[in-house]
C-alpha cells in the first residue's frame, strides 16, 4: 500500500483506489470475531433531535438557540457535562467567548451539533443492537430530564423542522466547513440550506461482515432497498406549520441537493460479481464523478464552477492538485442513501418519534445481518434495478405507490424473520417488538408515521406539540398492547 501518513501526498487514481480498499471497505475486525463468535456485527446509532422550548404546547414552539450566554443549548449542556464528567470540545471565538463544538461522553459516545442547531447523539459501535439501544435510551432519558429542569427544553424527533424556516433558524454552527457548504449548496437550489438547517435523521451503522462475499451482499442489498427504506419511515410532512403535500419532505430535500453526491451509486460492478473489488470499484466511480465542494488548503474556497474530483486530480485548480487531506474532506461530503466509510452508514430515513426510533435499526439489522435475509433482499429487489431511481423519486410520498407498498410488506416480513434468527442480544431491548408493531401499525396498512400526524392536523386544524403528543400517546398504547 502506497498511502502514507503525509497529508501533503498528492492523490492519483491508484492512490484513491488503495485508500478506498483499505480504509473505506475493511472487513470485520478479527478482535470482534474472536470476542463475539457467532455475532454478525457491531451496531452504532445516530439520532438528530430538535431542541425546542416546551412553553405553551398548544402554540408553535420557540426554537432553542445553540450558542452564546444565557438561555442557550450550549449553556445547559456545559452544566450537564460538568455534572457527568463529560469532555467538552470548545473553540475560541471572537473575544473571550467560546464555542461549544461537541461533547465526548463517558463511554466514547458523542454529542454534536448540525448546522441548524440540531442536537445529535452518536453512539460508538456496540457489539449488538440491544446494547446500542440500552445506551441510547439512557443518554436520551438523562438529557430529557436535565434539559427540562434547566430550561424547559424538549427534544422533538421528526424528519424536518415543522415550524421554523431556513431564515428563522439561521446558521447556528458557523464552522468554516459549514459556511462553505452553505455557500456551495445555496448556489444549486434552495434545498441545500434546508438540508443543513431543518432536517433530522436516524442513521444506523453496521459492519461490512466477516468475508468479501458478505461485504458485497450487504452493500448491494442496502442500496437496492434504499427507496423502500426511505418510504417506509416517512415522518416529515410539515414545514412552516403547514402540510407540505407529501409525507416525506426530507426525502425531497436530500434528493434535490446535488445529484452528483446523493441517491445510489451505479451498481454495475456488484451485479457482475460479489466481492470486495466490486465494492471498491463501485465507490471509486461514485467518488470520481462527484463535484468538489471546497478546497480547505485554499482557505475553504468554494468551487462554484463545476469540477469533479477526477478533474481536480487531472488538471488541478490554480496550479494546485489535491492531497490526502483533500480526499478525506471530499469523502466526508458525499451523501448517498448508503455511505461507505469503514462501515455501512445507512442514511435513508427520517428521524422517528421516540416510540419508533429503533424500528429502522431493527429493519436494517434484520435485513442485512441475517445471511438468509440478505439473500432474500437481493432476490426480491434485483428485478427492480431498472426502476430504482424512479422508486427513489416516489419515496417522498410514502407507500402511496403500489410497487413501493408491495415491496415494503415483503421486506418488513423478511426483516422480522431475519431479526428473530439473530442472537438474542440483537432482538432484545424491544427491537423485535417495536419492528413488529411498526409493521402492523403502518407498513401492512399502507401507511407511514406521517399519515397519523396528518390525520391529527386535519382534526385539530393546526400543528403544535400537543398534536405530536396526542399521536405519540396513541402509538404508545399500540406498543403496550403488542
Amino acid at each position: 500500500m502506497k498511502l502514507t501518513n503525509e497529508t501533503s501526498q498528492q492523490m492519483t487514481p491508484d492512490l484513491c483506489r488503495e485508500w478506498i480498499e483499505y480504509r473505506v471497505f475493511p472487513l470485520q475486525p478479527e478482535t470482534y470475531r474472536n470476542k463475539y463468535p457467532g455475532f454478525p456485527g457491531a451496531v452504532g446509532l445516530e439520532i438528530e433531535m430538535l431542541p425546542l422550548f416546551a412553553g405553551n404546547s398548544s402554540e408553535a414552539p420557540r426554537r432553542v438557540p445553540l450558542q452564546g450566554p444565557g438561555k442557550t443549548l450550549a449553556t445547559w449542556l456545559r452544566q450537564i457535562s460538568h455534572n457527568h464528567g463529560w469532555i467538552m470540545n470548545e473553540s475560541e471565538s471572537s473575544g473571550t467567548d467560546k464555542i461549544l463544538m461537541g461533547i465526548k461522553l463517558d463511554q466514547d459516545d458523542n454529542l454534536s451539533f448540525e448546522p441548524g442547531g440540531q442536537l445529535e447523539f452518536s453512539s460508538r459501535p456496540y457489539h449488538c443492537l440491544s446494547e446500542a439501544i440500552s445506551r441510547t435510551t439512557y443518554i436520551q432519558s438523562l438529557l430529557d430530564q436535565e434539559l427540562r429542569e434547566l430550561g424547559d427544553v424538549t427534544l422533538l424527533q421528526v424528519g424536518i423542522n415543522p415550524w421554523h424556516s431556513v431564515d428563522e433558524i439561521g446558521l447556528q454552527m458557523k464552522k468554516p466547513r459549514y459556511l462553505a457548504m452553505n455557500d456551495f449548496f445555496s448556489r444549486i437550489s434552495s434545498y441545500g440550506p434546508r438540508m443543513m438547517r431543518q432536517t433530522c435523521t436516524v442513521q444506523v451503522n453496521l459492519d461490512f461482515g466477516r468475508d468479501e462475499t458478505t461485504m458485497a451482499k450487504r452493500f448491494l442489498a442496502s442500496m437496492l432497498m434504499a427507496p423502500v427504506s426511505g418510504a417506509v419511515f416517512n415522518y416529515s410532512a410539515f414545514e412552516s406549520g403547514k402540510y407540505s403535500g407529501m409525507t416525506g419532505m426530507r426525502q425531497r430535500v436530500w434528493r434535490h441537493l446535488d445529484p452528483t453526491r446523493t441517491d445510489v451509486p451505479k451498481l454495475d460492478h456488484l451485479l457482475k460479481r460479489l466481492d470486495k473489488k466490486a465494492c471498491v470499484e463501485t465507490w471509486f466511480d461514485f467518488v470520481m464523478a462527484a463535484r468538489v465542494v471546497f478546497s480547505t488548503r485554499q482557505n475553504y474556497r468554494v468551487m462554484h464552477e463545476p469540477i469533479t474530483w477526477a478533474e481536480w486530480m487531472s488538471r488541478g485548480i490554480d496550479g494546485m492538485k489535491p492531497d490526502q487531506s483533500d480526499f478525506e474532506t471530499h469523502l466526508s461530503l458525499l451523501f448517498p442513501e448508503v455511505r461507505a466509510r469503514g462501515f455501512l452508514e445507512l442514511r435513508s430515513v427520517d428521524c422517528q418519534s421516540r416510540l419508533w426510533q429503533f424500528a429502522p435499526a431493527g429493519w436494517w439489522t434484520g435485513l442485512l445481518y441475517d445471511d438468509k435475509a440478505v439473500d432474500q433482499v437481493i432476490e426480491l429487489m434485483t428485478p427492480h434495478i431498472p426502476n430504482l431511481y424512479e422508486l427513489l423519486q416516489k419515496a417522498d410520498h410514502g407507500l402511496s405507490d403500489p410497487t413501493l407498498a408491495g415491496l415494503a410488506i415483503k421486506l418488513v416480513t423478511i426483516a422480522e424473520e431475519g431479526l428473530g434468527r439473530l442472537p438474542s442480544c440483537y432482538f432484545g431491548g424491544g427491537a423485535l417488538k417495536t419492528l413488529r408493531c411498526f409493521a402492523e401499525q403502518f407498513v401492512r396498512r399502507g401507511r407511514v408515521p406521517s399519515s397519523d400526524l396528518i390525520d391529527e392536523f386535519n382534526r385539530r386544524g393546526r400543528l403544535d406539540l400537543d398534536g405530536f403528543r396526542a399521536v405519540e400517546g396513541r402509538w404508545g398504547e399500540a406498543l403496550a398492547r403488542s
